[in-house]
């Protein structure tokens, strides 16, 4: 054998031998012995939510000729929102500095006008998300009513306004156009219904003070006070959900109270009021916080552990102190407690992460089974309400809302079950905090019906 062949087959065993150890090589999948992980756990305790389920008003009035006619039925609501959210809207711009306050108020109470009502005020910003705009740079303000023109005969096209009403030394209009064709479609669909139908109540206009007027119903009512069973929420899962190494919290009871910590972070569970606060005491509340990033930080807060256990609601935002409030809405009515935390789910953040949340511990169980107590009882008409402010020492300045919500209570008979009692009243709004009008004395108030 010749060299040159020699070399031919040492060359040969070579490349087979490459070709052979990349094989191994690319496919070779080492056994690595498991790591415990020690992040956050991913939890689900209850439901994510978009904007426009949260972000949403809880008031819609209809003004036409010499009625007006109103609804809380958060389906009429949906109804409009839904059409808007197929509207684009073009040459939105301030034109607050056209309106005197009295024009405002024309503007917001005037004949043929769909009237969304907001709680507290939006950031028109975050509502551009919800609803279509042709400008990417629309004024950066804030609102807590939508008004919609119906009132198009003769022009091009529609027009709807984004007001800040009611506040004290500020206010707002931004003024959009839309096109006719989705008026007329909003007109067959909601408004037909707002004036022939039995759904919508009648409601009459109460001057409150120089900066606001605001619609109550002409007739009592008739709602339903509602014994429900609900149940407790896991512990354990906000712990895996809230801190950042759920192996590293420690926990001890005191009384109806357990307490949850780490080396950042401290969770109280009440087990008595069914709340839970969770507070970083080495985050600072900051201060004046942008509205929008308020709200997009709380949601997504809350979505990131599936923490919408009921229907929560937007209802309040205060950019000095940074903290943001939903609440607790039960068949279309705010639901409202004297213990802090059992229907707001209650946000206070810093720079850049969360500095402190509240909310309820427990849940309410979605089947009729759940109902323990189904008792229709009266709410008085509008007039009194009127009459009850008007003979009140309160200073009716300081009045900014009124409106019918449930009264929450615990109902401690029965020690096995944990149940509460809504019981629909008559709300005010007074200098930001929402206080029960005790109407007993002006009578019909709150009477069981057979």
């Amino acid at each position: 054998m010749n060299y040159e062949k020699i070399k031919s087959i040492v060359l040969t065993l070579l490349v087979a031998m490459s070709i052979f150890l990349t094989w191994n090589l690319w496919t070779y999948q080492p056994q690595y012995n498991e790591i415990e992980s020690t992040e956050a756990f991913d939890v689900s305790i209850g439901k994510e939510r978009k904007k426009l389920e949260l972000i949403k008003p809880y008031k819609v009035f209809y003004n036409h000729e010499n009625k007006i006619s109103g609804s809380q039925d958060s389906d009429e609501i949906d109804t409009v929102l839904y059409e808007m959210s197929s509207w684009r809207l073009v040459n939105t711009k301030d034109v607050s500095n056209q309106y005197s306050d009295i024009e405002i108020e024309k503007l917001v109470h005037a004949p043929d006008k769909i009237n969304l009502v907001f709680p507290d005020i939006v950031p028109l910003s975050l509502y551009k998300k919800i609803i279509k705009f042709d400008e990417n740079n629309i004024p950066k303000t804030t609102f807590n009513r939508i008004i919609i023109d119906m009132n198009y005969n003769n022009s091009s096209n529609g027009t709807l306004y984004f007001v800040l009403y009611g506040e004290e030394n500020e206010k707002v209009v931004v003024e959009s156009k839309v096109d006719l064709d989705k008026l007329q479609t909003l007109e067959d669909k909601f408004v037909q219904k707002a004036i022939y139908s039995d759904s919508y109540a009648e409601y009459f206009k109460y001057k409150l003070n120089d900066r606001k007027t605001i619609l109550l119903p002409v007739k009592a009512g008739e709602y339903y006070k509602i014994k429900y069973s609900t149940e407790q929420l896991n512990g354990e899962d906000f712990v895996k959900a809230l801190f950042k190494d759920p192996s590293n919290v420690s926990h001890n009871s005191t009384g109806t109270e357990k307490n949850y910590r780490d080396s950042f972070s401290l969770m109280k569970v009440n087990e008595d009021y069914s709340t839970l606060s969770f507070v970083t005491p080495g985050v600072d509340a900051a201060t004046n916080i942008s509205g929008d990033l308020l709200i997009e930080n709380s949601i997504q807060f809350v979505n990131e552990h599936g923490g919408w256990t009921d229907q929560f609601r937007f209802f309040s935002l205060s950019r000095e102190e940074s903290k943001i409030e939903y609440r607790m809405f039960l068949d279309d009515f705010p639901v409202f407690s004297d213990i802090y935390g059992m229907t707001e789910i209650a946000q206070t953040w810093g720079i850049d992460t969360i500095h402190q949340y509240q909310r309820p511990f427990y849940q309410l169980v979605e089947n009729y089974s759940s109902i323990f107590e189904l008792v229709k009882v009266q709410l008085p008409s509008g007039y009194t309400v009127q009459q009850a402010l008007e003979e009140s020492d309160m200073d009716l300045d300081y009045v900014e809302d009124i409106a019918i919500g449930y009264k929450l209570t615990r109902d401690s008979t029965n020690k096995d079950i944990l149940l509460y009692d809504f019981k629909p009243s008559w709300y005010y709004k007074y200098s930001g905090s929402w206080l029960r009008l005790p109407l007993d004395e002006f009578g019909g108030i709150e009477n069981g019906l057979e």
